[in-house]
């Protein structure tokens, strides 16, 4: 993640539209909302729409707004629509891949000329948003298939930010799973911590869910944790699985061999344990290991 982060960082500091890819529950919305924090946009509105979450007859009026008496049922004296409300800050279009193929031109125009018209409206209004759309499908097959507008692609297309799923970067399952706790620990005044045997199950399991899963089954574990420590057990219990049962599929261990699997997951869970550890003393401790061979260990892994 760090080179998304300096690639963010990047692009904050222009006006360019983005295109944020990747599977559901990655964590296409925490990147956008951070692209707007540090941009010289900050001060202004977030908004975020969820285009395929809104009915396609409404989305137009949601959109561009509207002026009073467009349609029947419109409110006295019209309605902004979202593009005004975003004005000087930033307009998120999330899941844009589901956008109607009717509306996407009317997107297009309006983004290319900065400015639209409210319906039932005669009078152009410009604005200033920073555009941000995100979405989880392949917008190159959509748009060979006839579902998405090319010229759109492009326009959107400008600078891409492609965030791999979770089973592809082990290495921030143990950052984020303490980032977690500590924060549902303090919200339910729990003092929770992971047993190094669920450390390693975290490691193991594909996560299909991504970021959104591994959040959730934090929170429902230490709802449900009877003690302080959260093992093994408790974790496969609460995973939302297919028929409620275990699926080897999820904990699988690639094309290496077992011995040299159980020595990554040990190297990253004594890395992850020394990160949080105040001294030698805790993490061997929280390992439930000699001081002197979590030495060994730490000389054997080269941390």
């Amino acid at each position: 993640m760090k080179n998304i982060y300096e690639k963010a960082k990047k692009i904050s500091k222009v006006d360019s539209t983005v295109l944020i890819l990747g599977e559901t529950g990655v964590g296409k919305d925490f990147i956008a909302k951070y692209i707007h924090s540090i941009s010289h946009r900050s001060k202004g509105k977030f908004i975020k729409i969820n285009c395929g979450a809104v009915p396609e007859h409404l989305l137009e009026s949601e959109f561009f707004g509207y002026e009073e008496g467009a349609f029947t049922g419109a409110l006295k004296g019209g309605k902004k629509g979202l593009f005004e409300e975003a004005d000087g800050g930033t307009l998120y279009l999330d899941e844009i891949g589901d956008m109607p193929y009717t509306l996407q031109v009317k997107l297009l125009s309006a983004i290319n000329d900065k400015m639209f018209y409210r319906i039932g409206g005669t009078h152009p209004i410009e604005f200033n948003a920073r555009i941000i759309a995100a979405t989880n499908h392949d917008l190159k097959q959509l748009v060979e298939e006839k579902k998405f507008r090319a010229d759109l692609y492009y326009r959107l297309n400008v600078v891409t930010i492609v965030i791999p799923p979770l089973r592809n970067r082990k290495e921030d399952i143990i950052p984020l799973s303490a980032q977690f706790l500590e924060y549902y620990n303090n919200k339910y005044g729990k003092n929770c911590y992971f047993s190094s045997g669920c450390l390693q199950s975290f490691l193991i399991y594909d996560w299909p869910g991504n970021i959104r899963e591994l959040k959730n089954i934090i929170e429902r574990m230490i709802l449900m944790a009877d003690g302080a420590e959260i093992g093994t057990d408790l974790f496969r219990e609460h995973l939302m699985l297919p028929g409620g049962t275990d699926s080897p599929d999820l904990f699988t261990t690639g094309t290496k061999t077992l011995k040299e699997k159980i020595e990554e997951y040990e190297k990253e869970i004594i890395e992850s344990t020394l990160a949080v550890s105040k001294n030698m003393k805790e993490a061997a401790l929280r390992l439930g290991i000699d001081i002197s061979t979590l030495v060994r260990k730490k000389q054997k892994y080269d941390i």
